[in-house]
């Protein structure tokens, strides 16, 4: 994006309320602050309408056989094409129980076949939560580990307590933050720039990559999406530019991974 050009936000939101709520009410806060710096657009998905069903049923005939095999793939279509059309995405969910909510984790679960298959590289996201209480650590950590591994970057994050805005010194505080995260996205999606991946980026890339060929005997559908984009031969999904020592460290620790792997060596979670 460039100066003078529209800029086509994307918005998520997983609260039941939809954009008539509290998470509602802020993002809406900070388009109006965006669009006092630059034209918009905004395409809205409320997790809540999707009709997505109850929870996956991991039936893992999106990594095998590809999307289009998913019995909700239909319903999705708004968000797919919101979250393949945006120049920026604001993923928005209200803490519940510490976490995300539960609309809001069952649209990730259902775009579970992009960590296989990333393709949103290049597209900065924002992340946004509200609670009455904690949980914004988890809640937004959540949605910056699963959208990377769709391949977004998150540029801002914000989360707000709902109850502490009717107070006049949080309030303004909020106002600063909301203000500071508009010119972030305005200069943020002006650059284009993807960032320059982070150790855990590329371990990362090197499990999924070897997610994939352990999985070629179940389904040619990520294989095939690997070999067109040259990942197997590469360090990174793209091409910017890969710390020489960071990369290092991911190959060592994706060769323990392997060999644990195929020792049967690897360890159950014990916390």
């Amino acid at each position: 994006m460039t100066t003078g050009e529209l800029l086509r936000i994307g918005v998520v939101i997983g609260s039941g309320h939809g954009m008539a709520g509290t998470t509602g009410a802020l993002v809406q806060e900070l388009l109006d602050r965006v669009a006092d710096l630059t034209a918009t657009e905004v395409t809205v998905v409320e997790t809540e309408t999707l009709r997505l069903g109850g929870s996956c049923s991991a039936c893992l005939s999106c990594m095998t056989d590809g999307e289009a095999t998913c019995p909700n793939i239909g319903n999705s279509d708004p968000a797919t094409t919101l979250l393949d059309t945006s120049d920026l995405v604001v993923f928005a969910t209200p803490v519940h129980s510490f976490h995300v909510s539960a609309t809001m984790k069952r649209f990730v679960d259902h775009y579970a076949y992009l960590i296989h298959r990333p393709r949103h590289f290049g597209t900065p996201a924002v992340l946004i939560s509200t609670a009455a209480g904690a949980g914004h650590d988890a809640a937004l950590g959540y949605l910056a580990e699963a959208t990377r591994r769709w391949g977004f970057h998150t540029i801002a994050q914000l989360g707000v307590n709902g109850p502490a805005l009717a107070r006049a010194p949080y309030r303004a505080r909020v106002d600063t933050a909301l203000a500071e995260i508009a010119e972030t996205i305005v200069d943020g999606t002006r650059n284009g720039k993807e960032p320059t991946p982070s150790t855990k980026d590329l371990i990362g890339f090197r499990v999924a990559r070897l997610l994939v060929q352990g999985g070629k005997d179940e389904g040619s559908v990520d294989e095939a999406y690997w070999n067109e984009r040259n990942w197997f031969d590469a360090d990174w999904f793209t091409d910017a530019k890969v710390p020489k020592l960071a990369n290092r460290l991911a190959a060592i620790i994706e060769g323990r991974i392997r060999s644990a792997i195929e020792k049967g060596s690897n360890k159950p979670f014990r916390g």
